[in-house]
């Protein structure tokens, strides 16, 4: 389950990589959550990295630069200052669950074994109905991971409006958003990262992250 040697000369760019898509799938949650916004394409995105079981390297298991730009912008400021309000800390709040329970995930190999049977099964249905914002698929992905990560912990709380909450399909869709942010926190894991080291490399980080920035190509 999303296993792939990583070259430890890209290591600190992927780690990069990694921890904006963590971010990426946490601002999607909040987005969801606050104001009932929707991902639109991204959550397709989102999807395919969680799908990906066969990327060559890790910006092709995410997704394009361009989808990852709002978190890569944020990803230095968190770092460098912390949260500078309550939206930026939940949204810390949320990265931090997600990386805890990438490493529990990994050394449960009953809760590893409902992820891939949940990913094999959305493969299916993808060529079958050839849209993976097919709401099936959506549905599929919240269920795997109520059964595989809602039984682990710490549990991720998603604070934010009882109106989206409560729907059905909001709710499926932050389930799988998580489940794509956990995944990134496994990419990140496999390319060598740990919180402490987090801390200590924040200025070779923000550094990679400034470069992805600049970069105007989305390959």
């Amino acid at each position: 389950m999303w296993d792939f040697l990583i070259p430890k000369a890209d290591r600190r760019r992927d780690r990069t990589l990694a921890l904006a898509g963590i971010i990426r799938s946490a601002l999607l949650v909040q987005n969801i959550a606050r104001s009932g916004e929707q991902p639109g394409v991204l959550l397709a995105t989102c999807i395919h990295s969680i799908l990906s079981l066969d990327s060559a390297n890790t910006r092709q298991a995410l997704g394009d630069i361009q989808s990852l730009r709002q978190a890569l912008a944020l990803l230095c400021p968190l770092l460098q200052r912390g949260p500078a309000n309550a939206q930026e800390a939940e949204l810390l709040r949320y990265a931090m669950a997600m990386s805890s329970l990438s490493k529990r995930l990994l050394k449960n190999q009953t809760a590893s074994q409902r992820v891939h049977e949940g990913i094999q099964q959305a493969q299916r249905q993808i060529q079958h109905f050839g849209d993976p914002l097919q709401s099936s698929i959506i549905a599929g992905l919240a269920q795997t991971y109520t059964e595989a990560i809602g039984t682990l912990r710490p549990r991720i709380i998603v604070s934010g409006d009882s109106r989206y909450l409560s729907d059905a399909d909001d709710a499926a869709r932050i389930r799988t958003l998580l489940l794509s942010g956990i995944r990134a926190a496994v990419l990140w894991r496999q390319a060598g990262g740990h919180i402490p080291g987090s801390l200590l490399e924040r200025r070779g980080i923000c550094q990679e992250a400034e470069e992805l920035l600049s970069m105007n190509n989305t390959c």
